[in-house]
Formats: structure tokens, sequence, C-alpha cells
């Protein structure tokens, strides 16, 4: 083999690494998911879903919790789905757990699942939309309960920083705004609703 023909094999491998890395990064979501038993041993169909209140670990995220819960009942409800908002679960008489939550909404809104989240990390930006110091950070965590047993179906995860568009060009042209500005915290919580939402197993 010629040195001009080993070069060339080089730059073929390396073209070829390269478009795997970036298909890889193209599939690579934003939600860490993990599924349960039951979401696999489940015979009928979830249409309709009661989203919970969401909760709101550090305190600085407690005003915003009301519209991520919200936003959240909103893209499922884009993607099809029957939902109960959580201003309305919030008036369920349930008692202090999942399983009567879980039961109670499939008593008086006949619900199929309901789903119970949390904040778990809220960093507000530091400066402005053109230009940051520090950039938001969001933790969310929501949970899928069966209805009415109140089995969990799945779990999902979102903890992120926001990403300048030079940073990951595949994932910043999905935040409000393309990518064109830095977003705050309750911007970010509600592109983290939607990564969310669009996971959560409903097509069965």
């Amino acid at each position: 083999m010629t040195p001009l023909g080993s070069a060339s094999l080089r730059a073929s491998l390396a073209g070829v690494a390269l478009v795997g890395c970036v298909a890889a990064l193209a599939c690579a979501g934003t939600v860490s998911e993990r599924p349960y038993p039951a979401l696999s041993e489940r015979r009928e169909p979830i249409r309709k879903i009661a989203v919970a209140p969401i909760a709101a670990r550090p305190e600085e995220a407690a005003a915003a919790a009301p519209l991520v819960a919200r936003h959240l009942a909103q893209a499922l409800a884009l993607r099809g789905v029957e939902v109960i908002p959580p201003e309305e679960v919030a008036h369920v008489d349930s008692g202090a757990g999942v399983a009567e939550l879980a039961a109670a909404v499939a008593r008086q809104f006949g619900a199929d699942a309901v789903l119970v989240g949390e904040i778990t990390r809220w960093v507000e930006r530091e400066g402005e939309a053109l230009g940051s110091q520090r950039p938001a950070a969001v933790g969310l965590r929501v949970v899928l309960h069966g209805a009415p047993a109140g089995e969990r179906l799945w779990q999902g995860e979102f903890d992120r920083t926001q990403q300048s568009l030079l940073e990951n060009v595949l994932l910043t042209p999905r935040y409000p705004g393309g990518g064109t500005r830095w977003l705050t915290a309750d911007e970010f919580a509600h592109f983290a609703a939607d990564e969310l939402a669009t996971a959560i197993p409903v097509a069965r």
C-alpha cells in the first residue's frame, strides 16, 4: 500500500467515525428513562393521565412549580392524551400516598395513570438573554403510576444546564428561541417539561 493510499484510508476511517459520532449525538436524548416491569405487563393502553401538582425541592423553584405542572399537562394533551390537569387533581381527596391518589383519580375521572413529579435542581440565569455569565440549569423528575393500583410504570429525569449553540448544534435549536438566546430557568423548565412529556410511554 502506498503512503497516499494509507492517508486516504485513514481519512476515510476518520470520516466514518465522525459520521458515527454525529449520528450518536443526534439520537442522544435529554431524558434518562427507566421503565418498570409493570409497564410491559400492562394490558390496557394509557389514554387518560391525571397530572398531579409538581413538588419543588429547591425553595427558589416553588413559585414555578404550578407552571411546570401545567406545561407537562399541555404537552401531554398535544400528544393526543386525555389529561386531568393539576388544578383538578389538587382538589382530589386522596390521603397521603400515591396509591391512594391513583385510586381516587381512577374513581373520580376514569384515569388510567397518574403522573407525579418533583423539581430537583433550579439555577437561575445570571446575565441577559444575549449574554450570560451563568446559564440556567434545571432538574425535573417525573414518575408515571398506573391507576387504580398505583404501581410504578415509568420514570423519567431531565437534569441539564443550557448549552450554547457552539457546544451542541444538534440540541440547542430545539430550545425556545432556537438556541439564539440564553433562557431563564422558567423557560428552560418548560423545555424540560416538553422533553419529558414527549418521552412518556403513552402509545401502547
